[in-house]
């Protein structure tokens, strides 16, 4: 029987990307909760993560990286991926994808209202975050840490997870979206310009 598999990088880390590939590596993955912030009490929270858990082999994308330590209670045999990013990087990535837009999850997580005009905020949560994470992983040969740019691949993941590497590239979700919308974009212009051509005929 597989290892449970807990993705516990912030987003905007490639999260998606490893989300992706685990799924095409037979995982069933489980995205975010936002009940997992209503609890209280500690065990409580445990008995709802228990419960969640029994069908799904994976977890990803927030709020579940908050809850490392339960995770790591209730499935000290898991295999936990903390996913990194550079920090200017990441909130750039941020700032761009919701602005000053008001995510109310986010609200929750960083306590301002908005990323835009809160970055040094939002920074100093990702990074106590992953300093967090690193410290109490420490010398467990159950951790993993895939950093964007460095080592996101399916050799470091695979290994990792003791699975066959796949001869497939790795996936790159949000790249991969830019891409096809990209493609898209150049074939509708090829197809207007192709029907004005005909039409002048």
């Amino acid at each position: 029987m597989r290892s449970k598999v807990f993705v516990i990088g912030f987003h905007k880390t490639g999260t998606t990307s490893l989300e992706t590939a685990l799924k095409r590596l037979g995982y069933r993955v489980y995205g975010g909760d936002k009940n997992l912030l209503k609890f209280e009490d500690s065990k409580d929270l445990k008995d709802y993560i228990h419960r969640t858990l029994q069908d799904w082999d994976a977890v990803q994308d927030m709020p579940w990286p908050l809850f490392y330590k339960e995770l790591h209670d209730l499935y000290p045999d898991a295999k936990f991926i903390l996913t990194l990013r550079e920090t200017k990087g990441w909130i750039n990535s941020v700032v761009r994808h919701w602005g000053s837009i008001r995510v109310p999850l986010h609200r929750k997580i960083y306590n301002v209202p908005c990323a835009e005009g809160f970055e040094e905020t939002y920074k100093r949560i990702y990074t106590g975050h992953n300093k967090k994470v690193l410290d109490f992983f420490q010398n467990k040969p159950n951790f993993l840490v895939m950093e964007q740019g460095k080592n996101f691949d399916y050799k470091t993941l695979c290994d990792f997870l003791g699975l066959e590497i796949p001869l497939e590239e790795f996936p790159h979700s949000r790249k991969n979206t830019r891409l096809r919308a990209k493609i898209k974009l150049y074939r509708d212009l090829r197809s207007y310009y192709w029907n004005k051509k005909n039409n002048w005929k």
